[in-house]
């Protein structure tokens, strides 16, 4: 029997953030380490987790030893991509990076939870959509 092929996913840092915190998102650990989807992410959302991770006011919440672990699962289970010479696509020039990586891998769900971001809704090949709106095609 051949091998589906994998959903190709790449998750917004806010949405790896709320999973930090633990109050939302439960499901998020699951639906990295499915074999059906497949990880995708660059260094900027390594970087971008980093930075927002070590807000003092996260510190309640998690520590830097759970996101080290989150971002050493993020290594283990995903696939890199290295971005540079990014265009001005998005109404927060922050989040252009999402866009590009979403082109560069060629990514089928950019999941996010940006108001931003959401608003494109499409781009190039890439459906850009809520975990929850994620959550419903997977249980189709």
């Amino acid at each position: 029997m051949p091998k589906s092929k994998k959903i190709r996913v790449i998750i917004d840092t806010n949405l790896f953030v709320s999973f930090l915190i633990g109050k939302q998102l439960k499901n998020l650990k699951s639906l990295i380490v499915l074999n059906s989807i497949e990880l995708i992410f660059s260094d900027q959302i390594i970087q971008e987790l980093k930075l927002v991770g070590d807000r003092p006011k996260f510190d309640k919440y998690f520590t830097n030893a759970n996101l080290k672990d989150l971002i050493e699962l993020i290594y283990l289970i995903g696939q890199v991509y290295q971005l540079d010479n990014l265009a001005s696509i998005c109404r927060d020039p922050k989040d252009d990076f999402l866009l590009e990586l979403a082109d560069r891998s060629k990514a089928d769900f950019l999941i996010s939870g940006d108001k931003d971001v959401l608003a494109i809704k499409n781009y190039k090949k890439t459906k850009i959509i809520t975990l929850t709106e994620f959550d419903k095609i997977l249980r189709k």
